[in-house]
């Protein structure tokens, strides 16, 4: 088994970045998913099962599915990844901070990874957090400019 872990601190608050991070976003800001079908009904919880297309280039593409098993409004989403490659569980939680919020993203894979893979996984990781951060906070500053 294989664990990776990120986190990032984020200047907003906890309800604003929990909104940003709801599954029916991941096209959005998660680089590497390209496509998510299955959100469509609104607020996902337990149960809910999705198919994802990931990669970034058709040569990298691959296909499996997500069932939330753990949600809890405004702190934590479990899911386990199933029927492709990396099979495992992903956990994002939300905590509230003094000022802003820490992102965590943990993915626990069920084999393990070679060193190359970890190092690719953890790069995708920082990446998506740095995105995630820059565009929650360019949210909040606009917000704020326009009262």
């Amino acid at each position: 088994m294989t664990e990776i872990s990120r986190s990032i601190e984020i200047a907003a608050p906890r309800d604003q970045v929990w909104a940003y991070i709801q599954p029916e976003n991941w096209t959005k800001i998660f680089d590497f998913v390209r496509e998510v079908d299955g959100y469509t009904n609104g607020q996902p919880g337990v149960g809910t099962r999705a198919r994802v297309v990931a990669g970034t280039d058709a040569q990298s593409t691959v296909q499996y599915n997500v069932e939330i098993t753990e949600f809890k409004a405004p702190e934590r989403i479990v899911y386990r990844r199933y029927g492709g490659p990396l099979s495992g569980k992903g956990v994002i939680e939300v905590k509230p901070l003094q000022k802003g919020t820490l992102f965590v993203r943990t993915s626990y894979y069920e084999d393990d990874l070679s060193e190359s893979t970890i190092e690719m996984l953890s790069a995708n990781l920082e990446r998506d957090n740095r995105k995630i951060r820059r565009n929650i906070e360019h949210a909040v500053l606009r917000r704020a400019s326009s009262r």
